[in-house]
């Protein structure tokens, strides 16, 4: 519609100009003297059906302007819309061509622009592992790497200090987790990524996000399995999260309803908790995702471990 209106504004021009060069005479287009230097036009001349010519002319242009910029404003929401849609659909193209491998496993194509940000967290984020030398202690592990397919959702509650999930998101991948095998991306904080790449990442993740759907009558190993693990290791051996093995938790917590209120409100960065843990941020408020009946049973087989 609006460039329908534009292609009408141009025509329009067009059409008036060739009226107005067919209507002066061919003395008048083969005089010598400019116009603006020749002699003005007795009333006589000026005060007839020329000036009622030239008055309908201007009538009708701004008849005529005033029916485009009409048009023009009532379409432009749309088209900004239209704009923003296409601005969108192209970031993400960039994100998922970020977010994959550079050798696609199955056809073999060849993909320039990724990342491999599949490499840790899995073909379509579904999740992976990844061999992991801590700089800390020099002992290199395998590390279960947390899916992203309902990153949004576990953070619905994001941490202290940030607005909303999107904003948390952002800025684990600009910054990094120190003393994880999740490297610092931004380059404001000497990683290799523009601002506009990792809007690219964020916007392909909370496109491909999916609810959190947790199994009927699961018991706690099953739940920690789906949601712990990621960070906790499998069987709680530790990974991002800290090892949960060898009776810790219920060292950390002894009285269980403490644990119970840490596992449902999540950690606050620099907050300690239990008798010697310090938050990261990075635990979410599991309360805004799992029932009282489902993290009991987890916590339960946490603090069996």
């Amino acid at each position: 519609m609006p460039d329908i209106a534009i292609a009408t504004l141009i025509l329009g021009f067009i059409v008036l100009i060739v009226i107005v060069i067919s209507r002066r005479g061919p003395q008048q287009r083969l005089h010598p003297v400019p116009p603006a230097l020749r002699p003005g036009d007795p009333d006589d001349v000026l005060e007839s059906e020329r000036l009622t010519s030239i008055m309908r002319w201007g009538v009708a242009l701004s008849v005529f302007l005033a029916g485009f910029l009409f048009v023009y404003m009532i379409t432009d929401p749309g088209r900004r819309d239209a704009k923003a849609e296409k601005f969108r659909d192209q970031s993400l193209e960039r994100g998922a061509k970020y977010f994959a491998l550079r050798t696609d496993p199955v056809t073999g194509e060849e993909n320039l622009s990724g990342i491999e940000c599949a490499r840790c967290h899995g073909i379509g984020a579904v999740g992976g592992e990844n061999e992991f030398l801590n700089p800390a202690t020099g002992k290199k592990t395998t590390v279960k790497v947390p899916e992203l397919e309902t990153v949004f959702a576990r953070y619905e509650k994001p941490p202290l200090g940030f607005k909303n999930a999107r904003a948390f998101i952002y800025e684990t991948i600009e910054r990094g987790r120190p003393g994880t095998d999740m490297p610092t991306w931004g380059n404001k904080f000497g990683g290799p990524l523009t601002e506009q790449q990792l809007d690219d990442i964020v916007n392909y993740i909370e496109d491909i996000q999916k609810p959190i759907e947790v199994e009927s009558g699961a018991t706690g190993d099953k739940v920690f399995a789906q949601f712990c693990s990621a960070c906790h290791g499998q069987g709680g051996a530790g990974g991002s999260g800290p090892s949960m093995l060898g009776g810790s938790e219920a060292a950390q917590f002894p009285n269980i309803d403490d644990h119970i209120a840490f596992v449902k409100s999540g950690s606050t960065k620099g907050t300690a908790y239990g008798t010697k843990g310090v938050g990261t941020g990075a635990m979410p408020a599991w309360g805004e995702i799992l029932t009282d009946e489902q993290i009991r049973l987890v916590i339960e087989y946490e603090r069996s471990l």
